[in-house]
C-alpha cells in the first residue's frame, strides 16, 4: 500500500512537473510601435527619453498613452500622444489562452508623421 502511493504520486508529480515546463515554453504577446517619418532620421524621444531615429521599431508593454516626439534640424518638433488600445483578443479571459498557446502573437502599431519645414510662414515675408 506504501511503495503503490509512493509511485502513484511520483507519477503524478511527473506529470504536473510536465505540464509546468510545457506551459512556461509557450508563446507570448509581442506589442510594438513602428514610427516611420517624412524626412526620414528624425530623432524620436519617447517618453522623455531619445530612443533612436526613424524608421524605429519600439516595444511596449501597457497598453496606454504614450507621448513623443519627433526632432529633426530645419523641421518643427511634431509632439504627439498616441494611446494604444487594447484588441479583443488580448482582454480577460480570451489573454491567458492566447499566452497559453505555443505561437507568439505580434501587436504592431504603425505610426507615419510628416515634420513641417521651419521655413513654413516665411515665404510671405519674402520681396
Amino acid at each position: 500500500m506504501n511503495n503503490r502511493c509512493r509511485y502513484g504520486c511520483f507519477a503524478v508529480f511527473k506529470v504536473m512537473f510536465f505540464l509546468v515546463v510545457t506551459l512556461s515554453l509557450t508563446g507570448c504577446i509581442r506589442s510594438r510601435v513602428v514610427i516611420t517619418s517624412e524626412p526620414s532620421e528624425a530623432e524620436v524621444i519617447w517618453r522623455g527619453k531619445p530612443y533612436g531615429a526613424t524608421p524605429i521599431e519600439i516595444p511596449f508593454i501597457w497598453y496606454w498613452r504614450y507621448d513623443f516626439v519627433l526632432e529633426k534640424p530645419g523641421f518643427r518638433p511634431h509632439a504627439v500622444e498616441e494611446r494604444f488600445r487594447t484588441p479583443p483578443w488580448f482582454l480577460m479571459p480570451v489573454d491567458l489562452l492566447m499566452e497559453i498557446i505555443p505561437v507568439p502573437f505580434y501587436d504592431t502599431r504603425n505610426r507615419h508623421y510628416v515634420l513641417q519645414s521651419e521655413d513654413i510662414g516665411r515665404g510671405s515675408m519674402l520681396p
